[in-house]
């Protein structure tokens, strides 16, 4: 399952993020008492898109679980406040956000309250800073992102603090016309804006806002991702910083999953005509080749020593075979591929052996368990997870049922959800090869899917360039974005050289998409990112050959192509589109 290319590593944008929410409350205390360290304003999509399902539940539902969880990971010292957008006093849908939960430290008591705000009037809440809300939170509005975003801009900039920052939570895009990507680049000033989207599709406007801030941008769709989407902004602090630390950083779920396998006597059982652990290894194979080398996997096998026959010590038959870390998916697939199905079912034996595990590796991880039945040796998988999980490890249980009956399927979906995670069936072996790679993905930062970014540039100059090869803007070497929108239009520029040598000309695609409506002039923004062409050309305005350039693709790729400077001394090339709009936000760089 192919994703758009940039996600992954955005994980890395910014070199403090919102690490610093730990550490910098204790310099800021030391140079200002009066100043805080940190403020992190989250901003909430509340509109009407949200009461849709996902994977691991409806939106709304799952934003309100893991923005909790989340928040409990903030350290004391560290201020935070809530914004929803799409909601408000106002009837305007368009105007419509409103601030629900004031700055100051986290309690999670005003937040819940805060965000169950379901009758027509909330109840008096525990802290002075939560807003009284005299209104039912309807679900149902329209997305004003760029409205929500201008007054938490503006909110945070009445915050004394030495680091501020936004986490935008929503799964939609602007609906009122405005466009949001720009408006990010122009008044966000040093604010980075951190933004998830829930559910599978990429938004090419959370994106872009993320691209153009600093921030930094993922995806989530069941309440793992959401964990890893939120901790995985906060990237690794320099030693140095760390060492005048006090307070360790808390972080969420860490990028460590462990596969428990069964290989009970029933896995020689048939699925089309093959035996399970053959579409099981087929299937680990298959989500191994794709996972990123930096997530951390581990495995753990249960039924392959033992026979079936010796109950007893089938039933203490569980085994951690490779340790979680980083790059051991083929080592994985070659170990499965040696195991043979022998013995019994052990899976709470298992589950708690692989909990030991865990906080043996630091106490945060998913499992992903793949069997083909229920518990055998008269343990209760179920009642294993949920004390887990009520114990405080930090831990997400997933499932895949490989051909099982209706009874073992409600069985393993119970402990799917006691684990907080999800269970895939797989009755088929096509089907279990797409729930074990949906398994992992969800298990892992893979669900950030993509690759790196380059970072935004910064130094931008905004020129106009001439209408004509003969009124080319000659440029300096550098980074340059347009004056205005360029309606159905080239624009000439030119570069100083040395004859013969070679220049290079590379575009970044960073705004969206521009229409006008051709009766009333009236502008809008669509979620698709915009795109331009380019190319160079001679002093007599004719196109050099094999330099063509089309800057079109995912928000914050890089396109190029190399121009040869002229014997004159310049090197000449054109940008515009002759049907649509270039966005005068797109960028364009000029390099040796």
């Amino acid at each position: 399952m192919r994703q758009h290319s940039w996600i992954r590593r955005s994980l890395r944008w910014g070199t403090f993020s919102l690490a610093m929410l730990a550490v910098m409350p204790l310099a800021a205390a030391q140079q200002e008492p009066s100043e805080r360290g940190a403020a992190l304003l989250v901003v909430l999509d509340v509109s009407g898109s949200m009461k849709e399902s996902v994977k691991g539940g409806v939106k709304r539902e799952l934003a309100q679980r893991g923005l909790l969880h989340t928040l409990e990971t903030v350290p004391a010292g560290t201020v935070v406040g809530l914004r929803l957008l799409g909601h408000g006093p106002t009837r305007d849908d368009c105007t419509a956000t409103t601030t629900a939960v004031e700055f100051g430290p986290f309690d999670r008591s005003t937040w819940e309250t805060a965000l169950a705000a379901h009758s027509p009037e909330v109840p008096v809440l525990a802290s002075r800073r939560a807003r009284r809300l005299t209104w039912s939170m309807r679900w149902d509005g329209e997305t004003p992102l760029v409205r929500s975003m201008r007054a938490a801009v503006e909110d945070l900039r009445q915050v004394n603090a030495a680091r501020k920052e936004i986490l935008l939570i929503g799964d939609g895009e602007e609906t009122c016309g405005h466009d949001p990507v720009g408006v990010a680049r122009a008044e966000a000033g040093n604010i980075p804006i951190h933004t998830i989207s829930l559910g599978e599709r990429v938004s090419n406007q959370l994106a872009g806002i993320a691209l153009v801030t600093g921030g930094t941008y993922t995806r989530a769709f069941d309440e793992t991702s959401f964990g890893l989407a939120t901790s995985s902004v906060i990237p690794d602090i320099p030693d140095d910083l760390m060492a005048a630390v006090e307070t360790p950083l808390a972080t969420g779920l860490a990028n460590w999953l462990d596969v428990i396998i069964d290989v009970s006597n029933s896995m020689w059982g048939q699925i089309n005509g093959h035996a399970k652990i053959e579409w099981a290894r087929e299937a680990l194979r298959e989500a191994m080749s794709d996972l990123p080398p930096t997530v951390a996997v581990g495995l753990r096998a249960y039924g392959h020593r033992v026979s079936v026959e010796d109950k007893e010590a089938g039933c203490a038959d569980t085994e951690q075979l490779l340790p979680p870390g980083p790059g051991n998916g083929t080592t994985i697939v070659d170990i499965v591929n040696e195991l043979v199905p022998r013995g019994q079912t052990p899976i709470a034996r298992s589950l708690q052996e692989a909990a030991a595990d865990l906080r043996e590796a630091g106490g945060a991880g998913t499992i992903l368990l793949v069997s083909d039945g229920v518990e055998s040796c008269g343990g209760d998988p179920v009642a294993v997870a949920s004390e887990l999980r009520a114990s405080g490890l930090n831990v997400i249980l997933h499932t895949v049922g490989l051909g099982v009956t209706d009874e073992e399927a409600e069985v393993l979906t119970a402990l799917a959800t006691a684990g907080g995670g999800t269970y895939f069936n797989a009755p088929t072996g096509s089907e279990l090869l797409v729930g074990i790679d949906t398994a992992v993905r969800s298990s892992s930062e893979f669900v950030l899917q993509g690759d790196p970014v380059n970072q935004f540039p910064r130094n931008v100059l905004r020129v106009r360039g001439g209408d004509s090869v003969s009124e080319s803007e000659v440029l300096e070497l550098g980074t340059y974005s347009f004056v205005d929108h360029l309606f159905r239009e080239q624009r000439y520029f030119a570069v100083s050289g040395q004859p013969g040598e070679m220049v290079t000309l590379g575009g970044m695609i960073c705004a969206l998409e521009v229409t006008r409506n051709r009766r009333t002039g009236v502008i809008g923004y669509m979620g698709n990112t915009n795109m331009m062409f380019g190319g160079g050309v001679t002093a007599d305005g004719d196109d050099v050959p094999r330099t063509s350039l089309t800057v079109r693709g995912d928000m914050g790729a890089w396109k190029d192509t190399q121009l040869p400077v002229g014997s004159d001394g310049l090197v000449r090339f054109w940008f515009g589109r002759t049907q649509g709009v270039v966005h005068r936000d797109m960028i364009f760089r000029v390099s040796r």
